[in-house]
């Protein structure tokens, strides 16, 4: 067999290995040529060092760690030679961003020990399979790798141009060398990388590695029970706990529609993250989208002391207030408001305040502090606090000492006697333990003297002194 059809078999055996986005094979002016991304196998844990940058611009002693679960692939550009596998191995240079040039230039060596160890025989699966599986223990990079010598050459080399052409093919062509003599093997290539983006680089691929390695995964939804890919689930940032998509957009659509925007979280148990605006979008469309990213706003603008909202049903433009005015104008529909009663501006009348109000209003500020007793005068006036302190603390004695007539509404308060009462404003016969009138006019007792009543036998009851009566006795010996 001729080196041109072991060369397509070679070709056809791999393309049948590698998918394409791994491997790609081209055939260009008459040599078959391609490339190869070399996914290493990481060891877990596996933990890059990388020295923290000194405000110089230098690396100093401090160093971060950094836990990752992919690196970028090594690539191997190959060209495979007329004279191959018969007499010569392949041309290649490899290139690596988180590798030195030292260690690209001992993969090399590497990559020709293999061709040695079983000459003119086809070695490009070995070559891929080596990369893949044995380069990290090659280098004795175990379960951690500092990334110092490699930031220190960067940064030493910040202006250093490619020794390439720009151009794919006649990079290709002038990468493609046999091993010389200078200081750092002529295949071992290194892209021009700015090294404070490294770190970046590196954090960036494992993320989406993750998310590929993710996605083609079968799953198991804690909501519906169900077992579905990868693709077809929702991951919370921050927490990374996952729901398919239809449980999590049928949950965002209900909580959208009933206006809890701030709960589209993690239906996890005791989890606090928050779906984001792009997840929102995906699952519950443009339209839910625009409504919740309006109540996202709503809530901020909540938190914004110098803003309220127009009072009018109708409106409820956004207004911004003037700290020196308690006036505020919708800059929408011109309403003229009370910035604290939120009513139409009354000038200096106080605000009309409704029961539960007042009493709040004079519980907050009987135990007010000196300071907040003067902002609560500056904003109600103090004329108006002390009288509503007063008639507050009245209405609270009245509401615990009498009791309205049924009839008029007019307080009335018990001081002795018995518990039949007359009202009087209207001269309304009522009981006062119940609160009933008294309907026969006649006999306005009978009310105590039916077993039926809830007030049976308790004409007397309560009044201090007599209640050793015995209740055997007649109510008319007391008439």
């Amino acid at each position: 067999m001729g080196n041109t059809d072991e060369q397509q078999d070679e070709m056809l055996v791999l393309q049948s290995i590698y998918d394409s986005t791994v491997l790609t094979v081209e055939e260009s002016e008459g040599f078959h040529c391609g490339t190869f991304l070399a996914q290493p196998t990481l060891p877990t844990p596996f933990t890059v060092i990388v020295p923290k940058l000194s405000n110089d611009g230098t690396y100093g002693n401090g160093k971060q760690e950094i836990s990752l679960e992919h690196l970028p692939p090594i690539c191997l550009k190959f060209e495979l030679p007329k004279s191959y596998p018969s007499d010569s191995p392949p041309k290649f240079c490899l290139s690596c961003t988180w590798l030195t040039m030292q260690q690209l230039g001992i993969l090399c060596k590497a990559l020709d020990r293999l061709w040695h160890q079983d000459p003119y025989s086809v070695v490009l699966y070995r070559w891929m399979d080596f990369l893949q599986n044995e380069a990290l223990c090659e280098l004795r990079i175990e379960q951690r790798h500092s990334l110092g010598p490699l930031l220190l050459y960067l940064s030493k080399k910040k202006h250093y141009s490619a020794r390439h052409a720009s151009q794919p093919r006649l990079r290709l062509k002038q990468c493609l060398k046999y091993p010389g003599d200078a200081h750092y093997d002529d295949r071992a290539f290194k892209e021009q990388l700015d090294p404070s983006l490294l770190l970046c680089s590196l954090t960036d691929y494992n993320s989406k590695k993750k998310q590929d390695v993710f996605q083609q995964q079968w799953l198991h939804c804690q909501v519906c029970m169900n077992e579905k890919l990868g693709s077809q689930f929702l991951v919370f940032f921050g927490c990374n706990h996952y729901f398919c998509k239809e449980c999590m957009s049928s949950f965002f659509r209900i909580q959208i529609e009933s206006g809890s925007a701030s709960f589209l979280r993690c239906p996890q148990e005791g989890c606090t993250s928050q779906a984001s605006p792009p997840q929102v979008k995906e699952l519950v469309g443009e339209a839910l989208c625009n409504k919740y990213e309006a109540m996202l706003l709503s809530t901020y603008l909540d938190t914004l002391a110098d803003l309220t909202y127009c009072p009018r049903l109708h409106c409820q433009c956004p207004v911004v207030l003037d700290p020196d005015l308690t006036l505020a104008e919708c800059p929408s529909c011109h309403f003229v408001f009370c910035i604290y009663c939120k009513m139409v501006y009354h000038g200096v009348e106080p605000c009309r305040l409704k029961p539960d109000e007042r009493r709040e209003i004079r519980d907050r500020y009987v135990a007010a502090t000196g300071t907040e007793k003067l902002e609560m005068e500056r904003r109600y006036g103090k004329r108006t606090l002390q009288l509503l302190v007063v008639e507050s603390l009245s209405q609270d004695w009245m509401n615990e000492n009498s009791k309205k007539c049924p009839h008029c509404n007019v307080s009335i308060e018990k001081q002795d006697g018995c518990n039949k009462m007359t009202c009087w404003r209207c001269g309304t016969h009522f009981c006062w333990l119940c609160v009933t009138t008294l309907k026969s006019i006649s006999n306005p007792y009978q009310h105590f003297n039916d077993p039926a009543s809830p007030c049976f036998n308790k004409l007397f009851h309560g009044v201090e002194g007599l209640e050793e009566i015995d209740d055997v006795h007649d109510i008319g010996e007391f008439l």
